[in-house]
């Protein structure tokens, strides 16, 4: 399906109104306090929203997605779970994000939606972007090959097809969207695929402020997916508290059965990242994580 011409508006909240998890009403007492939230960020409610243009070799990650069990680790042979109005755990007990979709993973989904936001930083939220899968593939270090090709089409059907709400109980607002808004797309062939994708401008709200991280993506995007969520954890945090081992578990909604396997394979993560040059210090001491960054 060829890509057909787009309102030039789009990008305006009068057309994509910010839901505040009011399953897509408009609430006037929320939107007071979302425009309020904007304003002391210094970005005006009216729009249009754009997120910071950061350097190329940077992505940006919002703090509570990083903190979050939204992109799992589990064995690829493991079906992906299947949830509707699903509480996915957060480290911090005032956030909470609940879940509609099909299983997100930090293997490939991750990566996927970080890579399409770098594209999408360019314009204001709700614009079009362009790209195609040899472009997608290449930015993410993936081989150019059929299967590969087919891995982020899947992904990006995944990021189109669920809901995200976060509510923050200390901020008193909330937003519930879908990762990608829309896409249409170009050809089937495994080479020349285009893809054309929107992201809804309420994301703005999960990046005001201090409220996001950035990573440094070459050395991000090759960590295993159990470091890569580690690293989110500790990069979230500018002075991070220690980790428990089964919080991180938690944070993974990973399925590994057993302590000794858990400690085995988070102390091997810590070795991947200090390796990859991403901290000075990572260790294990007693049932926690620290971090020296």
């Amino acid at each position: 399906m060829a890509p057909g011409p787009v309102d030039s508006t789009a990008a305006s909240p009068a057309n994509f109104p910010l839901s505040l998890g009011t399953g897509g009403k408009e609430d006037p007492v929320h939107r007071a306090s979302v425009n309020a939230f904007l304003r002391a960020k210094n970005i005006d409610p009216k729009g249009p929203f754009q997120l910071e243009i950061w350097p190329s070799d940077i992505r940006e990650l919002p703090n509570d997605y990083a903190r979050s069990a939204l992109f799992t680790v589990r064995n690829k042979t493991e079906k992906r779970q299947s949830m509707e109005r699903h509480q996915i755990f957060h480290v911090h007990k005032e956030v909470k994000i609940t879940y509609t979709g099909v299983e997100l993973r930090a293997d490939d989904d991750e990566l996927v939606w970080q890579q399409i936001l770098d594209y999408a930083k360019h314009k204001p939220l709700g614009e079009p972007i362009e790209f195609n899968l040899h472009e997608l593939c290449n930015d993410l270090g993936w081989s150019i090959n059929g299967r590969n090709y087919e891995k982020a089409r899947r992904s990006i059907s995944r990021l189109k097809a669920n809901e995200v709400r976060v509510e923050n109980e200390r901020h008193s607002r909330g937003v519930a969207i879908s990762m990608i808004h829309d896409y249409e797309f170009e050809g089937e062939g495994e080479k020349g695929t285009k893809y054309r994708v929107r992201i809804h401008p309420n994301l703005i709200l999960l990046f005001a402020g201090s409220t996001s991280t950035r990573l440094t993506w070459k050395p991000y995007r090759t960590l295993t997916p159990i470091a890569r969520r580690l690293y989110d954890y500790f990069a979230s945090h500018k002075s991070p508290f220690p980790l428990k081992l089964s919080t991180f578990h938690s944070m993974c909604n990973s399925s590994c059965g057993t302590e000794r396997k858990w400690r085995s394979m988070v102390k091997a993560a810590c070795g991947e990242i200090v390796a990859a040059a991403m901290v000075k210090a990572m260790w294990i001491e007693d049932d926690f994580v620290r971090c020296d960054r």
